[in-house]
Parts: structure tokens; C-alpha cells; sequence
């Protein structure tokens, strides 16, 4: 019975947390319940109040989104800490960046970061530095999400030791080719 006491006072002081953090209301606060319930009864989280923290940053980061999306984006936030150590924060702002970037959905978005980071993209832990800083020059330059990240993998493959290298040539490239300066114009004429 002990167990059990403790078990509903953790459930109470999360969603009161999660409430605090969100300023949701009652009927809100019923899917909220039931999303950290379903992600913490499916091993997501390390307690209660570690899901209805992760589902108030989702929440606090992608503002208005149905109930499904927060659960669905919450749980792959928590798989990718679990899975590759990303801070759900940091993951969450850098899914964030490349949605509004490129447009793309939260799964879409997750799924680039999960399989960049399969491909060794967050070998030096910059991965979500290198999405947050640059992928909004690579959108200026005209690439795709999917080629932003086929140009940090391309890179990798080729030696270079860090994506923020690859990220601040891309970044530098872009500015220089948008200068009017004499040494531009007299390298793009080289070329």
C-alpha cells in the first residue's frame, strides 16, 4: 500500500510540475495525464516526473500541437536521449530548427537526427549544434534537408573531423558568394 501511495503522490507532483510549466488547463491537463502515463507504462523516461518535464519542453518549444504529435515527439525525444544521450531540450530546439527550416514534420525532422547520428554525424557530440547554427544557411544556399545532412555525412566520409567544420565552410562559402568583393569576383572567374 506504501508503494502504491508514493506511486500516485510521484504521478501528482509531475503533472502538477507539468502543469506549472505549461499553464494548461483542466481538460488539457486530462491528455496530459494520459500521454505521461502511456510513455512512462512503456519504459519511457527514468520516473513520472523525468516524462512530464520532457513533455513540457516539447509543449514549451512546439507550442500549440495535438495531443498525439506531443506524445509521439516527447517519446522520440526521450528514445534519443536514451539511445544516443541527447538532451531532450537540445534535440526538441534542433527538430524545431529543422522543421521551420525545411518544413518538415516532427517525425521527418527526428528521423534525419536519428539516422545522422547512426551515421557517426555526432561523433565529436556537435550533431545538434551544427543543425541549430547552420542548417539555415544551407536552406539559404538551397538545400534540402536530406542534402544538408548527405553534405555533413559526405564530409565525414572524406576525413574532415568535425561537422562544424563542414557546417562553417558551407556557412562561410555562402557569404562570400553572395560579397561583391575583388578576391570573389576574381575566384569565381578562376573557376
Amino acid at each position: 500500500i506504501d508503494g502504491f501511495k508514493e506511486l500516485a503522490a510521484e504521478g501528482d507532483t509531475a503533472l502538477n510540475t507539468l502543469q506549472t510549466k505549461t499553464g494548461a488547463t483542466a481538460e488539457q491537463m486530462e491528455d496530459y495525464r494520459q500521454i505521461m502515463n502511456n510513455l512512462y507504462s512503456n519504459n519511457y523516461g527514468d520516473n513520472r516526473g523525468d516524462v512530464a518535464n520532457s513533455i513540457a519542453e516539447v509543449k514549451q518549444q512546439l507550442g500549440d500541437i495535438s495531443a498525439e504529435q506531443l506524445e509521439k515527439v516527447t517519446e522520440t525525444a526521450l528514445l534519443l536521449r536514451d539511445t544516443f544521450d541527447f538532451d531532450v531540450n537540445e534535440s526538441i530546439r534542433s527538430a524545431k530548427m529543422l522543421m521551420q527550416q525545411f518544413e518538415l514534420s516532427a517525425d521527418e525532422a527526428y528521423t534525419l537526427i536519428a539516422q545522422g547520428a547512426q551515421s557517426g554525424l555526432n561523433k565529436n557530440g556537435d550533431l545538434m549544434d551544427v543543425i541549430n547554427e547552420y542548417s539555415v544557411h544551407y536552406k539559404q544556399m538551397g538545400y534540402s534537408a536530406e542534402e544538408f545532412f548527405n553534405s555533413l555525412s559526405n564530409g565525414t566520409e572524406a576525413g574532415t573531423f568535425s561537422v562544424d567544420k563542414l557546417g562553417d565552410a558551407m556557412k562561410e562559402f555562402g557569404i562570400r558568394s553572395k560579397d561583391t568583393a575583388t578576391t570573389t569576383t576574381e575566384g569565381f572567374e578562376l573557376i
